[in-house]
């Protein structure tokens, strides 16, 4: 047969796709009350913005991870494959040390995460040419403290998508706590 798709649904990783799936809901709906909260926008901005946000991430993401996928050693290409597809690793060689390397992974997930969602809500308002101005800053706030100076601080779109990228991956740390550290003791 030149093709069949059956054959080559057989190495689809289902499991994988859906929990990726869940995990992205799960994500986009606290991010989205964060940015609603902190930035001060509607319901359906909040959540396009996170949506967005999130969506371009996990594309890169899984772009990143699929080039540099080949590039691991065996031991260690095993050990990504087999958790990836089967939720869970293998023993062999890098077993031991593999705590170490999944904090290493995950703390530069967070921030390459954080960075390119920063940078994209930075994209997405410059394209759509709405500024995001959080809705707390009135007249009276801004003239307030004329005349002492303001201490330097991080523009308020920053601090919301650090805060809403800390939440997500809190919750995705405890959904996935729950779903191989509780099973895995049973």
């Amino acid at each position: 047969m030149p093709f069949s798709l059956i054959d080559d649904a057989a190495v689809l990783p289902l499991r994988a796709i859906v929990f990726q799936c869940l995990l992205l809901l799960v994500a986009i709906a606290l991010e989205a009350s964060v940015l609603r909260r902190r930035l001060g926008l509607g319901y359906q901005p909040s959540i396009r913005y996170a949506a967005s946000l999130n969506l371009l991430t996990v594309v890169l993401g899984w772009m990143v991870f699929l080039g540099l996928e080949p590039a691991l050693p065996d031991v260690l290409r095993t050990q990504v494959i087999g958790y990836i597809l089967f939720g869970n690793f293998h023993v062999n060689g890098v077993s031991n040390n593999l705590g170490i390397f999944v904090v290493l992974v995950g703390l530069v997930a967070f921030f390459l995460t954080f960075w390119i969602k920063v940078l994209g809500l930075e994209g997405l308002t410059w394209t759509l040419g709405s500024p995001i101005v959080p809705a707390r800053e009135t007249n009276m706030n801004r003239y307030r403290y004329r005349r002492s100076p303001k201490p330097e601080t991080s523009p308020p779109h920053i601090i919301a998508v650090l805060q809403a990228n800390a939440l997500s991956f809190s919750a995705i740390l405890v959904l996935l706590l729950l779903r191989y550290g509780v099973t895995q003791r049973l």
